[in-house]
């Protein structure tokens, strides 16, 4: 419209202005109008100005070649037949030339392949390999070796930055990337994904064109799209985006980059790679569901760990390794403790939801390369590969230590005890590996469980069984933790009291550097630390206002009941000083023993600045709930007349470095 009102102008307008009369003018408007239709080509690559080039050239040199063939077959017969009337050479030259317009079409696949070979250079195989990506790839059916093939091809073939798969992890919810190239070092923060609901997703699934990112704008459909999702796009630095569609459902996303140089996809671009992604539906899918197939038989459905069955698979293939070049392997056997107590206590759904962060703590605790299965019920497996014996120590402590401090969802801590073996040292066969390590493990369980075994510490041959008394005392244990569950229920404005009290006294701890054996004594005091309330009657325990001297003596009584609940577990021993003089004042003016200063236990010490930071940022009825930086001033007020000041001045340093994230959890 531009170039049309220009031309107008000076066409048909300026001829009538005296001083521009007679002039040219309108070659100057025709000009400027070829040029911007020069432009608007170019700019929307409503023409390929190589493919022209590439076919022009193609047709000449093929034109050129028959011409010369005619004029050649001219001169040989005037050569050859000097007394043949002219006519007659020139038909049998028109016939020769005819018989070649028929070979027309193979020598025109010649010419075009040589002139594409020059036009592309190196990027003209990997462009005829997607041409015939169904013919090549037609028969694969694991994805990733799907992936490793087409995905550096297409970069290759069209000089892009990346190319990515998109698709539904397990089969739902958000398309996020699963294959990429390059491949990146690391798992990006910000990494893009598309929700269900996404307009963008709703887009794909209804068209078959690709989406240009850099006309999301321009599409009506896509107004709706969060400025956080436009910001993800522009961080991914992805410009188109393929429909990967199966049977007319969008199963996949097919994420291309910039091209290089700062260039446009041309036409011929969009629709090869268009081409590819139509043939790749099937492929894909059949890929896909051949992959789901093997995870699924592979997986333990609750845990997603390895199944039993895959376990027994990698330990002889780790065998035929180690075998065949010499490595050595090591394996642990892991098994929870009293997690029997815990599922009667809590039911199997809060069971099955340990099990769950079991799972993760292990994964989130290995290299990749190693392997982790869940064995059986609550038993777990890792197999180290190239692991001897110490390093696969160190890392079963690392595990044994996060489930300790990760995986307890209530009063009741979960803990882990473990066996390792090695091979060759244990053995060579599979039944002499996994015996050795089911045999460290029980050791670690008569050890007082929460502990790792190597098969070296014991005899050889030896039986490890669990005694009688240890299930004695597992009966006892399973009464102490549903009385303390009770207890934290009692009243809903402090549920989940003891364990986060628990959790502000394993920071002191840790703070302080304290051993692992103290700072375990210390969880597991902070979780049972208010069992002996069991006996003080709701009324009092929810009673708004002050008590009186009469109601006051049972609330003071309960650090001794709890320490008559648990002296007679000898698992909770270690704890019984810090749940009776946890009251007890710095000054000397607590309860029950008015212990004073250093007479006090340091576990108790500890737990009593835990116990009053989560009582005061709590919403109770006998007084207002203070805000964490309120209830740090608190601390330091009383800290040398309540509190050891020294384990103040630490617990407040503990928690001012989350200071922001804790007050926005409040």
């Amino acid at each position: 419209m531009v170039g049309w009102g220009v031309l107008l102008v000076i066409s048909y307008i300026t001829p009538f202005t005296p001083a521009l009369a007679g002039l040219p003018t309108d070659h100057f408007g025709n000009l400027f109008n070829a040029i911007i239709i020069a432009y608007t080509i170019s700019r929307f690559r409503l023409l390929d100005i190589r493919f022209v080039i590439r076919r022009g050239l193609t047709y000449l040199l093929v034109i050129g070649f028959l011409a010369g063939v005619y004029a050649g077959a001219v001169f040989l017969g005037q050569a050859v037949f000097p007394g043949q009337p002219a006519y007659f050479i020139v038909l049998g030259a028109t016939l020769v030339v005819l018989l070649l317009v028929l070979m027309a079409r193979p020598l025109r696949r010649v010419i075009q392949e040589g002139i594409d070979r020059l036009f592309y250079g190196e990027t003209y195989a990997y462009r005829q390999a997607l041409l015939s990506f169904s013919s090549r790839l037609g028969n694969i059916i694991n994805l990733s070796e799907l992936a490793d093939d087409m995905l550096p091809t297409i970069s290759k073939a069209l000089r892009i930055t990346q190319a990515r798969l998109m698709f539904q992890q397990n089969g739902g919810g958000v398309f996020s990337t699963q294959f990429s190239y390059p491949k990146p070092e690391g798992k990006a923060e910000d990494e893009l994904g598309f929700s269900l609901d996404n307009p963008i997703v709703a887009w794909l699934e209804k068209e078959s064109d690709p989406l240009d990112l850099k006309q999301i704008d321009s599409i009506p459909q896509l107004k709706g799209l969060w400025q956080f999702h436009r910001e993800k796009l522009a961080q991914s630095q992805l410009e188109l985006l393929y429909p990967i569609k199966s049977r007319g459902k969008l199963i996949g996303i097919l994420a291309l980059g910039k091209k290089k140089r700062n260039t446009l996809y041309t036409h011929e671009d969009i629709e090869l790679v268009k081409s590819m992604a139509s043939q790749a539906g099937i492929i894909i899918e059949n890929a896909r569901l051949y992959s789901q197939a093997v995870t699924w038989a592979n997986t333990d459905g609750l845990t997603e760990l390895y199944n039993h069955r895959h376990f027994h698979e990698r330990l002889d293939q780790e065998i035929a390794r180690g075998s065949r070049f010499g490595a050595i392997f090591s394996l642990i056997m892991l098994d929870l403790d009293h997690f029997k107590i815990f599922n009667d206590n809590y039911g199997h759904m809060a069971g099955d939801e340990v099990l769950r962060k079991i799972g993760r703590c292990i994964e989130g605790s290995i290299r990749s390369v190693d392997m982790a299965f869940r064995y059986g019920g609550e038993e777990f497996t890792v197999i180290l590969p190239e692991t001897q014996l110490n390093d696969a120590y160190k890392v079963a402590e690392r595990i044994r230590k996060t489930i300790e401090a990760k995986a307890s969802p209530g009063t009741m801590p979960i803990t882990a005890s473990l066996g390792i073996s090695s091979w060759p040292v244990d053995g060579m066969t599979k039944e002499d590996i996994v015996s050795r390590a089911d045999a460290a493990l029980y050791h670690a369980k008569q050890m007082g469980r929460n502990c790792t075994c190597l098969s070296s510490e014991f005899v050889k041959g030896q039986t490890s069984l669990v005694s009688l008394e240890l299930e004695t005392k597992a009966r006892a244990l399973s009464i102490i933790y549903a009385l303390a569950a009770t207890v934290d229920a009692k009243d809903h404005s402090t549920y989940g009291h003891s364990k986060k009290v628990s959790q502000y006294a394993v920071s002191i701890s840790e703070m302080l550097g304290l051993p692992q054996d103290r700072t375990a004594t210390i969880r597991a005091a902070g979780l049972l630390h208010d069992i002996g309330k069991i006996s003080i009657p709701d009324s009092i325990l929810n009673k708004a206002g002050p008590l009186t001297d009469e109601e006051w003596e049972p609330v003071k009584a309960h650090p001794e009941l709890g320490v008559d609940i648990l002296k007679h577990v000898i698992d909770l021993v270690n704890c019984l000083p810090a749940i009776l003089h946890h009251h007890e004042h710095y000054d000397g003016t607590g309860y029950p023993a008015g212990l004073k200063g250093d007479e006090i236990p340091l576990e108790a010490r500890i737990l009593a600045i835990a116990d009053a930071y989560d009582a005061i940022t709590s919403i109770r009825s006998y007084h207002p709930q203070l805000s964490p930086q309120q209830a740090l001033d608190e601390l330091r007020r009383c800290a040398g007349s309540q509190f050891d000041p020294e384990l103040v001045k630490t617990f407040c340093q503990a928690i001012e470095q989350h200071l922001p994230k804790e007050m926005q959890i409040e």
